[in-house]
């Protein structure tokens, strides 16, 4: 009975750990967007990945690659903790 209880709770928490990781990772795109100044048609955005960064409370580490200059980026994304979810902090690209 006690294993049921623990497999019904694992199964109702996932869609909103789902959906928390899905708000990030919009959160992220649009940040990229924003800061180079383009539309999701002239960019591909790929290997998002959490990542540590020291002092920050989340970090998200994508590459950015511009079609038509063909220029590819590494860009990291930084995050504050507020009391509901996170906000972006900053954002950083090579």
């Amino acid at each position: 009975m006690k294993a049921l209880l623990i497999a019904a709770l694992m199964f109702v928490s996932a869609p909103a750990f789902a959906g928390k990781m899905k708000e990030i990772y919009i959160m992220t795109t649009d940040s990229i967007l924003e800061n180079f100044g383009f539309d999701d048609s002239q960019v591909q955005i790929d290997d998002y990945k959490f990542v540590t960064v020291e002092g920050e409370d989340l970090a998200v580490q994508t590459t950015v690659r511009v079609y038509y200059t063909r220029a590819v980026y590494t860009c990291v994304t930084t995050f504050k903790k507020t009391e509901h979810f996170y906000d972006v902090k900053n954002l950083r690209c090579k």
